[in-house]
């Protein structure tokens, strides 16, 4: 019962954690305060990509670390754990995207004191939900270095390999009924 916990808090730090690196690093556009209200020019727009860029970039290398550790920590190492890889992803994915919004600048229409020329940056917003993807596929991408490194998935890979030896070698001599085969000619 150690790694299903170890899994959920695992996920639930790298989750925040994007969401820190997510909320610190990205780079909201920017409105300006103008008589008709807030505007944004054409530079301002294109920031918006940007939000969304950062974020899968935190996505992926969250999730290939998140991936990378499931796989070291599994126990046991089997098929479930890509499944449990993609949900992980899926969870993380959740937490840094609702906690980098609570993090990030508020809603720029709800800020008070501005005068004109002012800027306010927007809130941080995913443009494209393909964004969502990124933490769940670099996670069951991490998964694979991880297991490779796995003790116990080693453990297991040698303890396949002498059970695989033994059955070579009872094959070998139920074909060799006088016990030549391994004989040295001169």
């Amino acid at each position: 019962m150690r790694w299903p916990l170890t899994a959920l808090v695992t996920t639930v730090l790298a989750g925040v954690a994007g969401a820190v690196a997510w909320s610190q690093i990205a780079d909201p556009a920017r409105w300006t305060v103008a008589e008709q209200g807030l505007q944004m020019d054409q530079v301002a727009v294109a920031a918006q990509f940007g939000v969304t860029l950062t974020f899968v970039f935190v996505a992926v290398v969250g999730g290939l670390v998140l991936g990378f550790l499931l796989g070291v920590l599994a126990r046991p190492v089997s098929w479930p754990l890509v499944p449990i890889a993609a949900v992980a992803g899926v969870v993380a994915t959740l937490i840094s995207w609702q906690l980098g919004l609570l993090w990030g600048p508020p809603d720029p229409s709800s800020v008070t004191g501005l005068a004109q020329g002012d800027t306010v940056p927007d809130v941080l917003a995913l443009t494209f939900p393909a964004a969502f993807l990124a933490w769940p596929i670099a996670t069951i991408a991490g998964l694979l270095p991880g297991v490779a490194l796995n003790p116990a998935a080693r453990a297991e890979a040698k303890d396949d390999e002498l059970r695989w030896q033994a059955a070579v070698s009872a094959a070998d001599a139920r074909h060799d009924p006088f016990g030549e085969g391994d004989q040295v000619r001169r």
